[in-house]
């Protein structure tokens, strides 16, 4: 079976491999629209597969339940944020935390999965929900992520740790609450400012507290 990030157009495939990879593309591809639309719990396979036009048997000879394809829908939608410009703390500092508005931007521009986001991210918090392990470790390594180019970018060792895991925090909720004010009315909600005027003034009010005098 086919990996969910083989690419359909490697040379190296044989005929049937391809064929698998293409019909493994389609059925996520699916899945990021029907899970959009209708959450994890409306989305049923069968659905998925009518979208796709193949029966659900031929579904499962991909994906063998629904929980497993969410779980490659998630890597799958990861891999997709990556390449349309997806966050990157490689920089660190404040570089890092200026990629965060230009992360925001891309969201922007791809709103299917940022629509699949918000929904799984939203329905996570119930029980059992089969995504809730993987947003609880998401959300915990991006505040660590941002929490360490705050360090970086304030270099200041007298700001109180509590306060800069704080700020992160504050940081994170923002990327993530504004996507759904931008869902319901894209055109009144600008992710990409909003998300960069939070960065400034928290970073400003850091500085102030700890008597810094850069900006």
């Amino acid at each position: 079976m086919s990996s969910p990030t083989t690419d359909p157009a490697d040379a190296s495939l044989g005929p049937r491999a391809r064929r698998s990879a293409l019909r493994r593309k389609e059925i996520l591809e699916s899945a990021v629209r029907t899970i959009g639309l209708r959450g994890y719990a409306g989305a049923t396979l069968a659905a998925i597969a009518e979208d796709v036009g193949i029966s659900a048997p031929s579904l499962l000879h991909h994906f063998r339940n629904k929980q497993s394809l969410l779980i490659e829908l998630i890597d799958y939608r990861d891999d997709l944020s990556r390449q349309i410009g997806g966050t990157s703390f490689d920089s660190g500092g404040q570089a890092a935390l200026d990629h965060l508005g230009d992360t925001a931007a891309a969201n922007a521009a791809s709103r299917g999965l940022t629509q699949l986001y918000a929904v799984l991210l939203g329905e996570s918090i119930t029980e059992d929900h089969p995504a809730q392990s993987y947003f609880r470790r998401r959300l915990s390594g991006l505040r660590a992520m941002v929490s360490d180019a705050i360090l970086t970018a304030i270099a200041d060792p007298a700001v109180p740790e509590g306060d800069v895991l704080e700020t992160a925090a504050a940081i994170v909720a923002v990327m993530d609450g504004v996507q759904y004010q931008f869902l319901l009315d894209p055109d009144a909600v600008d992710m990409a400012a909003v998300t960069r005027r939070t960065i400034r003034a928290l970073l400003a009010d850091l500085r102030t507290a700890s008597g810094s005098d850069e900006r």
